[in-house]
């Protein structure tokens, strides 16, 4: 049996620019794909980011957050204050607060929105369990 790797795909209006935002949002490895409109952001645990312009005989796939990016930081005994440090960081790239930082039982997270519109959640999880 072959092995299988997991990755992720995100249909973007501008591939480059927003594979640009999620490399610096994760730190990850910004890579060319397969032509001019695919580009892969690699993590350190090898899991791709894929992002795509999609054919245009195609409709537009929908947005939502029944699926979305969980972007997730190391546990912080602080995690509010390092969510907060995170979304000052990634609103200076483009991205919006959709939903302001709030603390759980498991740490601190954010909804937010990147440079096309898409919901992506950050978490940061509580070290003080």
């Amino acid at each position: 049996m072959s092995s299988i790797q997991i990755s992720l795909v995100v249909a973007s209006k501008h591939p480059r620019k927003l594979s640009e935002f999620y490399a610096f949002a994760t730190n990850g490895e910004l890579l060319p794909g397969e032509n001019d409109q695919h580009w892969r952001v690699v993590q350190r645990n090898g899991i791709s980011l894929h992002f795509y312009k999609p054919v245009t005989n195609r409709p537009w796939p929908n947005r939502g957050r029944a699926a979305s990016l969980c972007l997730e930081k190391a546990a912080s005994v602080e995690p509010l204050w390092a969510v907060n440090q995170w979304i000052e960081s990634l609103v200076s790239r483009g991205a919006t607060v959709d939903q302001q930082p709030k603390v759980e039982l498991f740490g601190a997270e954010s909804w937010m929105t990147d440079p096309e519109g898409n919901n992506f959640l950050i978490f940061v999880p509580s070290s003080n369990n």
